[in-house]
């Protein structure tokens, strides 16, 4: 078709009829930021960019500097990496979150060497947590100090020193014997312990010139009930210490395996009221009949709180851990002839609740670290990965698999979520659980799995291990102990790529929880999130990978930490 000289000038001037009506303004606003490189992307169509625009949230651009920057106006920030390196938002596809909250708050006394080194280490743990969340000691005792603490009564601390370190944040500190515990000012107050408190039958609050010295004996302990109280306060307070801890390790969204019914609770008010930062994808504990209860009968949660929150997935755990010898193997254990593990979740029970949840496709997550308990739990999926339904199912840990069962894996579709993290920590001693033959058929087999074509997603298991994907990554690729050993690496054929360990952390996590559309990798219209690293993981020497530390962390587009915490980066 040839248009005419009219019909020319008759499109000409639609056109500049058009642009004047809307003020010759561009298409799009301008990008709220532009992030200027060396970016890795995750996206095998684009593996790096020098730079990206980032608009509401979501990536509107990636490519060249130059381009870039032709989108900014006045308005737009723009951040220099300078010598950093930014990354998709890391994905742990494996923690506790309240257990990493747990952990934040509490304190390890045992060792310290008199009272000012116990307020010294309370004083660090404060400094890392919001004001008001309960921190709670266990183990110290008096007899065991150097010296007594200054205004001591007959041996035992009282509260000044430790109350004026730790003004904002509620002490509790056990005795190591559980029959005294030491309170700050702030959990007297909380707790509303005042010089005319009366103790508990067969307790005592221990007071000088009648004011309360923070010391409770006995049953008086029961008055500090409140603060160990687990109900949804306590939760959320556990989540929020939490997701700082992680977005300061660079986690922009976290799989949290195993959630209770309160931990659900919690995390779904935040999630509406703004106060979730980092993205959760929550698996609903099949343990806690509450919680399971609950959610069969509510349905899936997706994308809640602006994407900050989903819950689609149960976790059920069939087995325990190497350590104790509960892992549930094929043979008996190496080191103990007389076990081979348990099994602490009736296969018949975990068939009948995939069964029923089939219609609403919660995906089903199975804690499995023994090669018997793998080899079961695939038997039980079997049936179920044949229908032409995106199901996803997981096997969280993965750990010993029988030969053969990797192609088992990969034939069923089932997504392998390791830690590569507990080869560094467990490898030294879990050949004597396993013996060498069976340590290098199926212990930790990344590359196998992958021969196979089998989708691997990477966490940390925090708290169990730290919340640290660096140390995680290194351990991906090296397959050393953290202290650099073996040069090697245990069984090094198995080892990880870089570029195969960073997709592990990034689209393979998003993947595995639904969310590959979303985040995961660097695209135009994802979610603007990023992890900015000090080092270039994907160039420098292995050795100087564990150096590396987090720059900062965004989410949504939003710096949400900084290590430099006094000005933006």
């Amino acid at each position: 078709m040839r248009f005419t000289l009219l019909q020319s000038s008759t499109f000409l001037l639609m056109l500049l009829t058009t642009a004047l009506g809307t003020g010759c303004q561009p298409a799009t606003p301008p990008p709220d930021t532009i992030v200027i490189g060396p970016l890795y992307t995750s996206n095998p169509q684009q593996p790096e960019a020098e730079a990206v625009a980032i608009q509401g949230g979501r990536f509107r651009f990636v490519g060249s500097q130059e381009e870039a920057l032709k989108l900014a106006d006045s308005n737009t920030t723009v951040i220099h990496l300078d010598n950093a390196v930014a990354y998709p938002g890391l994905i742990d596809a494996h923690v506790h979150v309240a257990g990493i909250g747990s952990a934040l708050r509490s304190v390890d006394l045992r060792s310290a060497q008199d009272f000012n080194e116990l307020v010294e280490r309370v004083h660090a743990r404060a400094e890392a947590l919001r004001p008001g969340t309960v921190i709670l000691g266990t183990g110290w005792h008096q007899s065991k100090w150097a010296q007594p603490p200054e205004g001591h009564l007959n041996g035992f601390p009282t509260h000044e020193a430790l109350s004026r370190a730790v003004p904002k944040h509620p002490v509790l500190l056990e005795h190591a014997n559980g029959h005294s515990v030491l309170l700050n000012q702030a959990a007297m107050d909380s707790l509303g312990i005042t010089g005319e408190s009366i103790a508990p039958e067969g307790g005592v609050i221990v007071r000088r010139n009648g004011a309360p010295t923070g010391l409770l004996h006995e049953t008086a302990i029961k008055l500090t009930a409140p603060l160990q109280h687990y109900d949804l306060k306590t939760a959320a307070s556990l989540v929020d210490a939490a997701q700082w801890h992680l977005l300061s390790q660079g986690i922009t969204t976290a799989h949290d395996a195993g959630a209770s019914q309160v931990d659900l609770a919690a995390q779904t008010r935040m999630a509406q009221e703004g106060s979730l930062i980092v993205r959760l994808y929550s698996m609903v504990y099949a343990s806690d009949e509450g919680a399971l209860e609950e959610w069969l009968a509510r349905g899936p949660l997706l994308n809640d709180g602006d994407h900050r929150l989903s819950v689609r997935s149960i976790k059920v755990q069939a087995d325990g851990a190497l350590g104790s010898r509960t892992a549930w193997l094929h043979a008996p254990y190496s080191d103990a002839p007389d076990t081979r593990g348990v099994l602490t979740f009736s296969l018949e029970a975990l068939s009948d609740l995939i069964a029923t949840t089939r219609a609403d496709n919660w995906q089903i997550n199975v804690h499995a670290i023994g090669d018997r308990a793998n080899s079961e739990v695939l038997s039980v999926f079997a049936p179920f990965t044949k229908a032409a339904v995106d199901h996803r199912f997981r096997i969280e840990h993965a750990q010993h698999l029988r030969l053969g069962d990797a192609a088992l894996f990969a034939e069923q579709q089932v997504i392998a979520s390791m830690q590569p993290i507990h080869l560094s920590s467990d490898r030294p001693w879990a050949i004597n659980r396993l013996g060498r033959q069976r340590i290098e058929d199926g212990a930790y087999i990344w590359r196998d799995l992958l021969r196979e074509g089998v989708l691997i997603v990477t966490g940390t298991d925090a708290p169990v291990e730290p919340v640290n994907p660096i140390a995680n990554f290194y351990a991906a690729v090296t397959r050393r102990s953290l202290d650099g050993t073996p040069e090697t690496g245990f069984e090094p054929a198995q080892k990880l790529t870089r570029q195969e360990a960073l997709y592990a952390m990034t689209l393979a996590g998003a993947y595995a929880g639904f969310e590959e559309n979303e985040k995961g990798s660097i695209e135009v219209g994802k979610l603007a999130d990023l992890t900015v690293l000090s080092q270039d993981l994907m160039t420098i020497e292995a050795d100087r990978i564990l150096d590396t530390v987090v720059s900062w962390t965004m989410v949504n587009g939003e710096v949400v930490y900084s290590r430099n915490a006094t000005k933006a980066p």
